[in-house]
């Protein structure tokens, strides 16, 4: 499962590009449905900046810059709570996944051995995270408790889970919960990345509408 578990989840400093978003004019409902790639639909609320395709490229880039890490995608979706600094950030990836790795196969490893399964990932976790944390120190954000990995449904769907806490980059006395969805889809994965600052209702609130609102095909 190891050789697997390093294919599904590579790239795990992808924390990086919630502190270099951009933003745009949000929509007018209370809440927006929003259907990415017709493999995700969600809710946001109205109030939130969505960045569009250049300016997703653009944070691509910035992310790159502040890391030195090249990324192999650029995100399907990005969109947060404004003003600067946001309180909570929703964002929405698919990676190709070579070999292709299924929900059935997700099942399977969990039933046989989900802990083995949890500890493939936190090695995984610990090989690759130092070079995300390096990276975002230079903005002199670090790193909070200790990281969670979990398997939990979502949308209909089995993901594994990468739960850490960071400093917010607008408050250092304050701490942004990052939790990674990875959902292995067939030859690619829906990697979902929610944020939110921990201790605000508000930001609490979308957090939980958001992913409860979520449909993965």
């Amino acid at each position: 499962m190891m050789k697997r578990a390093t294919t599904t989840f590579s790239v795990l400093w992808i924390g990086l590009l919630a502190l270099v978003a951009l933003s745009v004019a949000a929509r007018t409902a209370a809440y927006t449905k929003l259907n990415v790639k017709g493999r995700v639909q969600l809710e946001i609320p109205s109030g939130w900046m969505i960045n569009d395709a250049e300016q997703r490229k653009r944070i691509k880039v910035q992310a790159e810059k502040l890391s030195g890490v090249p990324s192999i995608h650029t995100a399907s979706l990005a969109a947060q709570s404004y003003p600067a600094p946001s309180r909570a950030i929703v964002r929405v990836s698919f990676i190709a996944m070579v070999p292709p790795l299924t929900q059935t196969d997700v099942r399977n490893e969990v039933r046989s051995n989900k802990q083995q399964l949890l500890r493939d990932l936190a090695d995984v976790w610990r090989e690759e995270s130092p070079t995300m944390w390096a990276a975002l120190a230079k903005s002199g954000v670090n790193q909070v408790g200790r990281p969670r990995f979990d398997v939990e449904p979502i949308g209909g769907q089995i993901a594994l889970v990468i739960s850490y806490g960071r400093t917010s980059m607008g408050n250092p006395a304050e701490t942004m919960r990052v939790t990674q969805y990875h959902v292995p889809l067939g030859a690619e994965k829906a990697l979902i990345t929610l944020s939110y600052i921990e201790g605000d209702p508000q930001a609490t609130a979308a957090h939980n509408r958001i992913k409860s609102s979520m449909t993965i095909r």
